[in-house]
């Protein structure tokens, strides 16, 4: 994917366009939704929220997308990524076409300061939530801070890991066997506002979050 498409994406949602808004999920019509009508309405929902979404078809667009992402992010970026197997293929394969840029995959016990000296965060999640663009990612002793420290971060994850909303997600996260103590839930960049009502987006996280959305994960 070519940097200038990438930096018009960050441009159109740093600069709030408006995305009109869907009606939400029938109870019934959830399961029948397969994973494209999921994809088409995860990506409606985050781009309304101002999550940059990267539809890829492959591995190797992937790469290239994460690539643009690097470049657009810092001259010489330096990369934290969780050690997942998507995740650290796809971050290793990127920043090695990046010149001067740095990746340390971390565990829970990589300290905070270290992962918020970087760039750029790149996560695995777990579930994407269609029906409010919701990034859910299960903390299973991977460290929670890469995807809230990094001024950017970025979100690989293949379709099959979308589901129709909030409760089908949660659903399966209790159908585990290694069921986690922590769940993280990210829809958009972090944002805030004062009492004056003026919104401020980062000030408690990430001011870009991109999902890399795979329509294959297979190589």
């Amino acid at each position: 994917m070519p940097r200038e498409t990438i930096l018009n994406a960050v441009r159109a949602a740093l600069a709030g366009d408006r995305v009109p808004p869907l009606a939400p999920i029938a109870a019934g019509a959830a399961d029948a939704l397969d994973g494209a009508a999921l994809a088409v309405r995860f990506t409606h929902e985050a781009r309304a929220v101002g999550t940059i979404v990267h539809e890829v078809g492959s591995r190797a667009a992937a790469v290239d997308t994460l690539v643009a992402i690097l470049d657009a992010a810092a001259p010489a970026p330096r990369v934290v990524a969780w050690p997942t197997a998507l995740a650290r293929e796809l971050a290793t394969a990127a920043v090695a076409r990046i010149a001067g840029a740095d990746l340390r995959l971390v565990e829970r016990a990589t300290p905070a300061d270290a992962i918020a000296q970087a760039d750029l965060g790149i996560t695995e999640a777990d579930f994407l939530v269609a029906e409010s663009g919701t990034l859910v990612l299960r903390a299973r002793g991977r460290a929670r801070t890469v995807s809230l420290l990094p001024p950017t971060h970025v979100a690989v994850v293949g379709r099959e890991r979308l589901v129709a909303d909030l409760g089908a997600a949660l659903a399966r996260v209790r159908a585990m066997a290694d069921r986690d103590s922590c769940l993280t839930l990210i829809t958009g960049p972090s944002r805030t506002a004062d009492i004056e009502k003026k919104l401020v987006v980062g000030v408690h996280g990430p001011c870009t979050l991109h999902v890399v959305l795979l329509e294959r994960v297979e190589a």
